[in-house]
């Protein structure tokens, strides 16, 4: 019980004083903590956990460190708990497993009352269960076809029923993904609607899961998979098209859980009291569904469906978005009980054990199986001894549902005992915890990062420690990203600000926008980037645009398959093409990782100039660094001819009224007023052209004509 409660004490430790890192004005009070804790220690040398855990012991070489973790599976994968240890600098982990014998006597000691359902599936739900594994079936192979390499484990039906089986199967193929086709790519996703069709089918009622089919038919106007041209796919649709094709609604194929509902909560109002009531279920989705059951009846929902003739939408298959309320409901049952929803995969995992002690259940229905749930009612229950908790759990006999809780038991199992064998034979560094100072993952400076992406041409041994490192001043909201901790450990000093225009600011004169390939695509498409080019443009002497690739995956922007020779407005390279002209200060730089991006942040700030924080924190999108006597837009546009540059421009905009006597002045005047002859030259031939009429009256009104529409150049 008292370890329990020290667990709950650690998450409120991180997350009430995660505003101090968001703010960083509470730098030295943070830092001179006794304690840190990390509630989620699955950490990499990336992560924004990492980076504080470091900034911690760098500052104070005292304070303990502890670290948790409910997420076994994570662990074993790799060298996870290696990695996690070391960067967070841990000496010692311990395991507590359900089967260790102090916390297997303390379960034992406040047994929860479970009863369970084991509820038949009717005929037509088996006969789609096994089209939807058919599905499955079809989809792994064809993967297999096109990518023969891929481990057999993915080739499972027990692994494909899995939650995680889709995400895996993503960050395994995350490396190559650049270079798979656009076939195979569609295979993977469609992996996961034919996964969703399966969850469907055991929460939802028979017209639900019907439109959900009906939904996915191949039609003209969407991309087509080969799987619904499958003997499995017409079976599906014909199967679930039988279960409604009723006239009375009465006879419409019934939920078996539904009727499992009913008698559980017949059950509970016989007991009578005031008791609350904790429906845990998979989706918002689900909630919905058991809300309209209880409160208004089978009968009536599916009279109502069947009624309803809107048009089915597309965007209707992702159901669930829509939050149920909260507050106490009354459903049919006496005034005294109230029923209330935990929605576990919208649930992070250090609030439902927050939430089960608000709530505090007497009665708790899981409606949709999760082993994570389990658990914390199994600690929720030893929390409260002496306190009454009976749960119901509703799970269908010899289904993929039961198939996919019994799969992520045996996991759970299977990963301790791997940590087990894995803490007996570990080695640790003599300074892990790094109280010393020797541990290496409290060095800065280039020579820190051992990573290929940066440059070793330079000999690292004769690299002597710098007292005063470089700074670049990082917008506050990039700090969710990893590149901020990777500068702060190759020995870049970051000062944090909330800046409008750019996202690192490294010398008065250097602005960069950042951008992912996924970012580079977004704000292209919304018009965002334009925005920000022109601001930057506007307001330093070299903006540049950063865009950064994962060097997990191939460096591309785009396949070689939608690369075309024809110029098409709304691709990529045209409008990065348009870009470059629009802006011709702009520099795009292409950075393969974030490693990458840190070695040419060090490039640029070699020999510059240190950020200066008071202009940095008054310059807005209104600034300019044209002198405010000029009309911005114009000066723009006379930099784009030749011979003008930044150094002379002024020359002509205080000689001249505007572009039209630019245009016609002598080559003699130009030249005196640039102070050079060769600029004066260029400038002249770019306004008379060769070949051009001679007379020198018709040319100036040839040039008053075309270049009358400009703004003068100075404001009045």
């Amino acid at each position: 019980t008292k370890w329990t409660c020290w667990t709950k004490w650690t998450c409120w430790t991180l997350w009430s004083k995660w505003t101090f890192w968001t703010k960083w004005t509470l730098w030295t009070k943070w830092t001179s903590w006794s304690k840190w804790t990390v509630w989620e220690a699955v950490v990499s040398t990336q992560s924004t956990g990492a980076f504080i855990t470091r900034l911690f012991r760098a500052e104070n070489k005292t304070g303990f460190i502890k670290a948790f973790s409910s997420n076994v599976a994570n662990l074993t994968r790799g060298n996870q708990i290696e990695n996690s240890m070391k960067y967070l600098f841990l000496p010692n982990f311990h395991l507590w497993p359900r089967f260790h014998v102090n916390i297997s006597e303390t379960i034992d000691k406040h047994k929860c009352e479970v009863i369970e359902f084991h509820i038949p599936l009717t005929d037509t739900m088996k006969n789609l269960q096994l089209c939807i594994i058919d599905l499955l079936h079809f989809c792994m192979k064809e993967i297999k076809k096109h990518i023969p390499t891929l481990d057999s484990d993915f080739f499972v039906i027990e692994n494909a029923v899995s939650k995680s089986y889709f995400r895996s199967l993503k960050k395994t193929l995350k490396p190559i993904w650049s270079h798979l086709g656009s076939n195979t790519k569609q295979l993977i996703d469609d992996i996961r609607t034919i996964g969703m069709l399966n969850n469907h089918l055991v929460q939802f009622n028979a017209v639900q899961f019907y439109k959900t089919v009906h939904r996915l038919r191949p039609s003209s106007s969407t991309k087509v998979s080969m799987w619904m041209f499958t003997e499995a796919f017409e079976r599906l649709l014909n199967v679930s098209k039988k279960r409604v094709e009723v006239k009375d609604s009465d006879l419409v194929e019934r939920s078996p859980k539904w009727e499992a509902i009913e008698e559980v909560l017949a059950e509970i109002k016989a007991d009578g009291g005031q008791k609350n009531v904790l429906f845990c279920v998979a989706s918002y989705a689900t909630a919905k569904q058991v809300v309209k059951f209880i409160k208004f009846g089978e009968a009536e929902i599916l009279k109502q469906e069947l009624n309803d003739s809107q048009k089915i939408k597309k965007s209707e298959f992702d159901q669930g978005e829509e939050e149920i309320e909260e507050e106490n409901s009354e459903f049919g049952l006496e005034s005294s009980h109230q029923i209330w929803f935990l929605i576990a995969n919208k649930s992070k995992s250090f609030m439902i054990s927050d939430y089960l002690m608000s709530v505090d259940p007497t009665y708790v229905i899981l409606y949709d199986p999760d082993l994570y749930i389990i658990r914390s009612l199994e600690m929720f229950r030893c929390r409260r001894p002496g306190q009454p908790l009976r749960i119901y759990f509703l799970v269908y006999d010899n289904s993929i549902e039961e198939q996919r809780y019994l799969t992520h038991l045996a996991a759970e199992k299977k990963a301790f005992e791997n940590l087990i064998l894995l803490k007996g034979n570990m080695i640790l560094d003599t300074d892990q915890d790094g109280r010393r100072g020797l541990n290496s993952q409290l060095e800065r400076g280039k020579q820190s990062l051992t990573f290929n992406d940066l440059d070793k041409s330079e000999d690292t041994r004769k690299t002597q420690k710098v007292e005063e490192f470089p700074k670049v001043v990082v917008d506050m909201r990039d700090f969710r990203s990893s590149l901020p901790s990777i500068l702060h450990k190759s020995g870049i000093d970051l000062i944090p600000k909330t800046i409008e225009i750019g996202d690192y600011i490294l010398t008065p004169d250097i602005c960069i926008e950042r951008k992912s390939i996924s970012d580079l695509i977004g704000s292209l498409a919304s018009g965002r980037l334009y925005q920000q080019c022109t601001a930057m443009c506007n307001t330093y002497k070299h903006p540049m645009l950063l865009i950064e690739f994962d060097e997990s995956r191939g460096f591309s922007l785009q396949n070689h398959s939608e690369i075309t020779d024809s110029v098409v407005t709304t691709s990529l390279q045209t409008q990065l093409t348009l870009i470059t002209l629009h802006f011709p200060s702009l520099r795009m730089i292409w950075s393969q990782s974030e490693y990458t991006t840190a070695n040419i942040f060090h490039e640029l700030k070699k020999g510059k100039e240190q950020p200066v924080i008071s202009d940095v924190e008054t310059i807005s999108e209104d600034s300019s660094i044209y002198p405010s006597e000029f009309n911005h837009s114009t000066i723009k546009t006379l930099l784009t001819l030749p011979g003008v540059d930044s150094k002379n421009y002024f020359l002509l905009a205080r000689r001249f009224k505007n572009l039209c006597d630019v245009s016609s002045a002598s080559e003699e005047l130009l030249s005196k007023v640039l102070e050079n002859k060769e600029n004066g030259r260029k400038l002249f031939e770019f306004f008379n052209e060769k070949g051009a009429s001679s007379s020198p009256e018709k040319s100036n009104q040839s040039a008053k004509s075309k270049y009358a529409k400009f703004k003068k150049f100075r404001k009045k």
